[in-house]
């Protein structure tokens, strides 16, 4: 009977230590972003823009994963075109704010150029100084479709950097076309971090019903 209640005994606290633990990393409701305007005007040529969030705090939180949604988009004709798109640790301002980078009588786009990437947009919307991450660069047809674009696990641990050193991020968008679209969503799941403070009684527990068992093999073996 002694044997049989030890092994019940361990079994129960195994179960609940994985139930804690499950219970732990429970997914909290996502954290959702968007701009405003929310369709960035429509993602126009002529301009560069950076999005700036403030104020997001991931205190006992870990991000899991994070998308960015652009409801709709389509290119406004069939030339050539690209949007290339960034993340950076913040922006020079708050909010939503563009760039001339093209001259506005110029129709269709002549060169495609990345112009985070050359610095164009320094002070403007960000300094030289500023930290950012080439998320993606994609072209669209003239059919409208959602497109998302999930972080990669290098992205999720860059992105979670740039939060904590600031609690901002920015999204730096180079429309080298003109992109129609319905709205940007920015996205995080996160989870709960289990606090060693709730970790440790069931890890002593368990400890304890494993010493137990060692003595009572002992006892059967001796």
């Amino acid at each position: 009977m002694k044997l049989h209640s030890s092994r019940i005994l361990l079994t129960a606290l195994c179960v609940a230590a994985c139930l804690a633990a499950g219970s732990a990393r429970a997914a909290l409701a996502p954290m959702t972003f968007t701009p405003n305007p929310a369709d960035l005007n429509d993602l126009d040529h002529h301009y560069s823009l950076s999005w700036r969030i403030d104020n997001i705090n991931l205190n006992n939180i870990s991000i899991t994963s994070a998308t960015l949604t652009f409801k709709n988009i389509a290119n406004w004709d069939s030339n050539p075109n690209m949007l290339f798109v960034y993340l950076m640790d913040t922006a020079t301002q708050g909010g939503v704010n563009s760039l001339l980078d093209h001259p506005l009588s110029e129709a269709p786009i002549g060169n495609i150029v990345d112009h985070f990437a050359n610095g164009f947009v320094s002070p403007a919307l960000v300094l030289s100084s500023t930290a950012k991450t080439k998320l993606f660069q994609q072209s669209f047809t003239t059919t409208g479709h959602d497109f998302t674009y999930t972080f990669t696990a290098a992205q999720l641990q860059i992105l979670t950097n740039y939060i904590n050193s600031g609690h901002d991020i920015a999204f730096g968008f180079d429309p080298e076309c003109h992109f129609f679209n319905d709205g940007i969503i920015f996205s995080m799941n996160v989870v709960p971090i289990p606090e060693v403070a709730n970790i440790l009684p069931i890890a002593c527990l368990l400890a304890g019903a494993l010493a137990l068992e060692i003595r009572r093999r002992r006892r059967v073996t001796s």
